[in-house]
């Protein structure tokens, strides 16, 4: 047996046979699961089956699997098959030969055709029951896992948007949902303000991005399509063979139910940090690569369906960075950049950086609500620095003693 690897959720433990077959045993890290192993692991099995089932999408073969629900190490695992071949390295993505650069943008091209056409009635996590697979939980992505870790309860968010059955199936709200949900990692966070000038600025691009993401929901999209995406598609959990051909695709653990206008290509095809891209000359440039994908979808969607469903949105989304805000819609501190960088400079233009002190000025001044959170966030802002900073020269004590909680008297702004 080789020796394990250990993950950002999962340890995985590689067993070879006598015969030479291979398997991975993948048991799921509860510590770092902020809903459970056994949740994750649901919804991870759920996806797989139902991409083996209605796609031709190349993916580990499940073997075998344990939904456990004690908080024993191996209560709950998957068994998959080996699957051979390597991961996609970024920094020689652009020197590879033509043809390999084409096998690996069709490849990527037939992954994202067929996931679009995986629509289903809520949006959420997939679930296997009775009645076959069906959305049953709501939504977790890797941000969400993460602010629930944090203690900044964004499942308390979800729980008055979602109903009574556990169901939500409109867009408009999911996008509220979310905007909800980072101002509340703002007011919950206990180092989302470090300095006086910082706070007012990003609660005003906080700000700033919800009046954008508000025009970029199209009404028309609130009821559906809802579509599965898989939740992590990085370069890093592609599969890809001598040819750059993708052999697999794995980690589906983060895979959900979402509205169509959060179905977006891959964005580490330009460069794997969402933060640069933000930058309209950058996301421009990311456009040109994005081309050639887009091209082949195209292509490739009129040879398998007679149609270019995916083709004609995702030509009529890229515009306007439309593909950024989605993302900075499920990962909250992205907001913040693509305001700064891009909403900031569509707006005001010239005026974009010289006058930007001034409407940070005016905006904290016409609500004191807003004056009274950054000063309260500033002041446990610098009592997590000193925790922190205690805990980095060994005190153990430090953050009982320099912990300031968020006053419940002072009120969230919309």
């Amino acid at each position: 047996m080789a020796v394990p690897k250990r993950g950002s959720y999962n340890i995985c433990y590689f067993v070879q046979f006598p015969d030479g077959v291979k398997w991975v045993v993948r048991v799921p890290l509860a510590p770092c699961l902020a809903f459970g192993a056994r949740s994750k692991l649901e919804s991870e099995v759920a996806a797989m089956q139902v991409v083996a089932s209605r796609t031709t999408i190349p993916i580990p073969r499940l073997i075998a699997y344990a939904l456990g629900n004690n908080s024993k190490p191996l209560s709950s695992f998957l068994i998959l098959e080996f699957v051979h071949g390597q991961r996609i390295d970024l920094r020689g993505l652009k020197k590879l030969p033509e043809e390999q650069q084409a096998n690996l943008c069709t490849s990527l091209a037939d992954i994202y055709i067929q996931l679009r056409r995986l629509e289903f009635p809520s949006i959420g996590c997939l679930e296997s029951g009775p009645d076959g697979i069906q959305v049953k939980k709501r939504t977790t992505s890797l941000d969400i896992n993460t602010q629930e870790l944090e203690g900044l309860q964004p499942s308390a968010i979800q729980d008055s948007y979602y109903d009574a059955d556990g169901r939500l199936t409109s867009a408009n709200k999911y996008v509220s949902m979310l905007l909800s949900i980072a101002v509340n990692a703002f007011a919950r966070g206990r180092g989302s303000v470090l300095d006086e000038n910082q706070g007012g600025d990003a609660l005003y691009h906080l700000h700033l991005f919800r009046q954008y993401a508000l025009k970029w929901v199209d009404p028309l999209l609130d009821q559906g399509p809802l579509v599965m995406v898989h939740g992590d598609l990085e370069h890093f959990n592609l599969i890809v063979n001598e040819d750059m051909t993708i052999v697999s695709v794995l980690d589906w653990e983060w895979s959900r139910v979402v509205p169509r206008q959060f179905f977006i290509p891959p964005l580490w095809l330009g460069i794997p940090n969402t933060i640069n891209l933000a930058y309209d000359f950058i996301y421009k440039d990311y456009l040109k690569r994005f081309q050639r994908l887009l091209d082949l979808v195209r292509t490739r969607e009129l040879d398998m369906y007679g149609q270019s469903l995916l083709a004609d949105e995702w030509a009529a989304a890229m515009v306007d960075s439309g593909f950024l805000v989605a993302n900075a819609l499920e990962n909250w501190t992205d907001m913040d950049w693509f305001a700064h960088r891009f909403i900031n400079w569509k707006w005001y233009r010239v005026h974009a950086k010289d006058g930007l002190a001034e409407r940070v000025r005016v905006f904290m001044e016409e609500d004191p609500i807003r004056r009274a959170l950054v000063a309260a966030k500033l002041k446990e802002g610098r009592a997590y620095k000193v925790a922190l900073d205690g805990l980095k020269n060994g005190n153990d004590e430090a953050e009982n003693h320099s912990v300031v909680k968020l006053s419940s008297q002072v009120p969230v702004p919309d």
